[in-house]
């Protein structure tokens, strides 16, 4: 069960329970009279109104689709069910219902495997619990010591291990400063409500969370990708409405995506297009033709500065590693005249030099002045390069921290997952 339901969305809900395996009648027809009589016993059990059987299965909501394929696999007499993030998406009621059903697979005699950072659920549905971290197993427990404290003493211990305070982390911000970018009570329901805060120029603010809890949405509305319904946003104390993100990089904004091939790089354009997507109109004479040796200056500038190793300039991106095309993402924005830079997952899927020479251009940025929001479920990499941390969970800020220590990896990893700090947040 992926954490977010894998359908054929123009098919309907019986098509969908039996894809791959359908029922066939001696001419090699859909029978679809068999299959429906095969799903009605295991639809009754999971308490689903067999009437939406013919209905496309896109019509229904996540929840419903997501007990949809639990359908699938037990027509399939799958033994072994895995469950990834599932209420990432879901409402209380249908996490309710979620639970009501493990419980009965259970009972059924089928084995599962509850993959959550929510310790709250594995109190209520788990036999034993596994940690993991980085691919690594860090701890086991069984149900009798089925504790919060200690699964979370064990997911925040790498953290802590990993913890290498910065040369500076204050840098040379100054809390009486004018903050230049100011968000008060930002909302998009359901994705994020009432969101509020300040970055100052020269400062690095974390801001954490695990997937779903939607740091990327307000990175996205910042960007002028999603528009909130509500709230504001002040640019240098100015309040603006940011439409679009070209109206975003025109005010100074810019934004590295969380996902750099499908919303980073141009994949069939060269190294030089990528870097320079954003500058073009600078480096276009009269008649609106491309300075090639412009291009190529700024190209050879940040090929020097941030040491990318490529082949030449006209070679594909995708011929860099994704360290070297993360490089490329960043050099794009450096490239304008930024006030504003929102890295959403920075260092994701690049080796571990690069992801330090990442770290040490996001201080180096903010020491000439930048203001940077790192958005990140990496605790390490949020606690060694942010001068204050923020804390998202379902949509809201939890928790804030204005001092960056490594003794606090347990209480941010904890805002993040739903449980109380074990200190006072400062």
């Amino acid at each position: 069960m992926y954490q977010e339901p894998l359908i054929f969305p123009h098919l309907s809900v019986l098509e969908n329970i039996f894809i791959g395996h359908p029922i066939l009648d001696r001419f090699g027809n859909f029978d679809t009279a068999a299959m429906r009589e095969k799903a009605l016993p295991i639809f009754e059990s999971l308490g689903l109104d067999p009437d939406i059987l013919p209905v496309s299965i896109s019509k229904l909501r996540l929840g419903y689709q997501q007990l949809v394929l639990i359908a699938q696999a037990l027509v399939y007499d799958s033994r072994l069910i895995m469950f990834d993030e599932p209420t990432s998406i879901l409402s209380g009621a249908e996490t309710d219902h979620l639970f009501n059903v493990i419980t009965f697979l259970r009972q059924s005699g089928k084995a599962v495997v509850y993959i959550s950072h929510r310790l709250e659920e594995l109190l209520v549905i788990a036999d034993e619990a596994t940690v993991l971290t980085d691919g690594r197993v860090v701890g086991h427990t069984d149900r009798s010591e089925l504790e919060p404290e200690r699964l979370l003493a064990l997911m925040a211990g790498k953290a802590t291990r990993d913890y290498a305070a910065p040369r500076e982390r204050k840098l040379s911000v100054q809390s009486e400063e004018p903050p230049v970018l100011e968000v008060e009570q930002l909302t998009l329901d359901p994705l994020y409500a009432n969101v509020s805060f300040a970055v100052r120029q020269g400062e690095v603010l974390g801001l954490y969370g695990q997937v779903g809890a939607g740091r990327s949405e307000v990175a996205l509305s910042l960007f002028g990708y999603l528009r909130p319904k509500s709230g504001t946003v002040r640019l240098r104390g100015q309040e603006v409405r940011i439409r679009s993100p070209r109206q975003a990089i025109a005010q100074g904004i810019g934004y590295l995506p969380e996902d750099r091939k499908l919303q980073g790089i141009f994949s069939f354009q060269s190294i030089s297009s990528n870097l320079v997507s954003t500058v073009l109109p600078r480096l276009a004479g009269p008649l609106s033709n491309i300075r090639w040796r412009e291009v190529a200056k700024v190209v050879n500038r940040f090929r020097t500065e941030l040491n990318i190793k490529m082949g030449a300039p006209s070679d594909s991106i995708i011929s860099l590693s994704g360290g070297g095309q993360q490089k490329v993402m960043i050099a794009r924005w450096m490239a304008e005249n930024l006030t504003v830079a929102i890295l959403d997952e920075p260092t994701r899927g690049i080796d571990v030099v690069t992801k330090r020479d990442i770290h040490d251009l996001i201080r180096s940025l903010a020491e000439q002045g930048l203001a940077i929001i790192v958005i990140s479920s990496d605790l390490p990499e949020v606690l060694a390069v942010s001068s204050r941390i923020m804390v998202m969970n379902r949509g809201s800020i939890v928790a804030s921290y204005e001092e960056v220590t490594d003794a606090l990896a347990e209480d941010i990893l904890g805002a993040a997952i739903g449980m109380p700090a074990q200190e006072e947040a400062q």
